[in-house]
């Protein structure tokens, strides 16, 4: 009897048979019961036997064979290739979108300097961009330190979303060309210039150009708030100081000339309105005294009014200042000194303290006021770096005296030419 003839009866009796009568393995005959509901019957006792009739296996072929199955119809692979393609190109999408955000270079945020290049680059290090100047860096700060010494900026200046870069431009040419700022934009692009100084001159000398650039700060001022520029430079071999307020876009706004050095800059609501005015400090030439000086940003003009005519500006008019002072120098400063010097102010709280240095070289021996936000006298102490010194220069000889309580009181005698109010 041949695979595809059964017995009369039509029975098969064994998964070899039945395997062989559908004409395939007997593994196969098992996956088609087991998936395709072939219709075998099991056999009582031995493990394993099974039975199944001719006519009811060409009618399960005939039902199930016959007909091409769901998964087999070419709607399906249609179907099914174009979801699969749909799941690849989102599954794409999202892993491009991750990856290109993850390593998306953020705003400016950072520079480091080689030789004559400035690097700016985002938070993580990445470089942004490049400028390459004409002569190399003066080698007199780190980038650290021109930001925290207020000599470059970064934010948005003109509140277009952009981060911009204000970066002072110090060249190792500075003695024959100064310094200047420069406004770069998120891409590099220098947006504007500012080049400080002009020739100005008093009844015996006159300071042409070059200046250099001490500090440089950026504040929302007057009742708009919008964002100024606040640039305090100084000649580069002798006194005359520059102030001035430029706008987001580099205008001047107005200026304030000072016979001195005025290299420090702080913001402070002095007068209790709701609108900073600027702190400067620094020496003033004329009195060959440390001085404080307090500005209205957004009114500025004129020159220091001096004593000596020598030391007096010409041609700029009295200048406006809201407060000027005067701190008295001390017996050392006085007898190795040529002035004493008023240093960075810092306001805390409700008062401005001012530390007034007596030697350049020595940055401990000094005395420290603390002013009222009317520049008004609150405390002072020197330090205890000069009361050693006093020691040691008395004991060398170079003083004739010993530091009392009387010469230390004078010190709080603070020259007023102009307060607050006034």
């Amino acid at each position: 009897m041949s695979a595809k003839e059964p017995d009369r009866k039509g029975l098969l009796t064994s998964w070899k048979e039945i395997a062989e009568y559908l004409g395939v393995s007997v593994r196969t005959a098992q996956k088609w019961e087991a998936g395709l509901g072939l219709p075998v019957h099991r056999l009582p006792g031995e493990k394993g036997r099974v039975s199944a009739e001719a006519a009811g296996l060409e009618r399960w072929k005939r039902e199930t064979l016959g007909r091409p199955h769901w998964w087999a119809s070419v709607r399906f692979f249609r179907v099914y290739a174009a979801v699969a393609t749909a799941l690849v190109v989102v599954a794409g999408g999202v892993f491009l979108g991750g990856y290109l955000a993850s390593n998306r270079k953020g705003p400016p945020a950072r520079f480091h300097l080689e030789f004559k290049s400035l690097v700016v680059t985002d938070e993580r290090g990445r470089e942004l961009w490049r400028k390459t100047f004409e002569d190399p860096f003066e080698p007199d700060h780190t980038p650290e330190e021109m930001l925290r010494e207020r000599k470059a900026w970064f934010g948005d200046l003109d509140e277009d979303g952009h981060v911009e870069l204000l970066f002072t431009y110090d060249p190792s040419s500075r003695e024959k060309n100064g310094s200047f700022l420069i406004c770069f934009s998120d891409q590099g692009k220098e947006k504007w210039r500012f080049v400080p100084g002009r020739q100005v001159s008093t009844p015996t000398e006159t300071f042409p150009p070059p200046y250099l650039i001490t500090q440089v700060a950026v504040a929302p001022l007057g009742r708009d708030r919008a964002k100024k520029v606040l640039v305090t430079s100084h000649h580069l071999t002798s006194y005359p100081n520059q102030f001035v307020a430029l706008s987001s876009k580099g205008a001047v706004l107005g200026e304030y000339w000072h016979s001195g050095h005025l290299s420090y800059m702080e913001l402070a609501d002095l007068d209790g309105d709701g609108l900073d005015e600027v702190l400067l400090a620094g020496v003033n030439n004329g009195y060959k005294a440390a001085t404080l000086v307090a500005l209205d940003p957004l009114n500025l003009g004129g020159a220091s009014v001096e004593e000596d005519r020598a030391y007096q500006l010409e041609g700029l008019g009295p200048g406006k200042e809201k407060a000027r002072l005067l701190f008295q120098r001390t017996c050392i400063n006085r007898k190795f000194e040529g002035y004493n010097l008023a240093m960075q102010p810092t306001v805390q709280g409700d008062s401005v303290r001012v530390d007034v240095r007596e030697r350049p070289s020595d940055y401990q021996a000094g005395v420290a006021y603390r002013l009222d936000k009317h520049l008004r006298l609150i405390h002072f102490a020197v330090s205890d770096r000069f009361r050693a010194l006093h020691r040691e220069l008395e004991a060398a000889g170079q003083l004739d005296h010993a530091l009392t309580d009387k010469e230390i009181a004078e010190l709080g005698k603070i020259r007023v030419l102009k307060g607050l109010g006034r």
